[in-house]
């Protein structure tokens, strides 16, 4: 990717003539890059997703004898095969609250062309 680099702190005259009076700094902008990470990996033999049975086959592993409540997003390309599962969130004892914009973030970053959503009710063993 390439770096940008800025020249030392001066301000942005954006203003022209007489609207000088109005005399406001300019705002900063930061300039930034996204990454998604690869924290690991895992094989999955079917290679492909077409019923609910293979989705809850690759999400069993993550969400089972968890002792909070996960909400997982599993990314998939244009034949249906994962291409990345990230846990958006865990939630407490018995809630896991997810905004939107957590569950598009890790489709966005990964060009995801569809996605599947899954979340566990934690096992209660008395």
């Amino acid at each position: 990717m390439k770096e940008y680099t800025l020249k030392p702190a001066k301000q942005l005259h954006l203003l022209e003539g007489d609207l000088r009076q109005i005399s406001k700094p300019a705002k900063r902008v930061n300039i930034v890059s996204l990454k998604l990470v690869r924290e690991a990996s895992i094989l999955y033999k079917e290679r492909r997703i077409s019923t609910p049975e293979d989705a809850y086959k690759l999400l069993r592993e993550f969400l089972v004898d968890s002792d909070r409540e996960q909400f997982v997003v599993v990314c998939l390309d244009t034949k249906n095969q994962p291409t990345a599962i990230n846990i958006c969130h865990v939630g407490s004892l018995n809630a896991s609250i997810v905004h939107p914009r957590e569950v598009m973030k890790a489709a966005i970053l990964s060009n995801a062309a569809s996605i599947i959503v899954g979340h566990n009710h934690r096992a209660t063993r008395s």
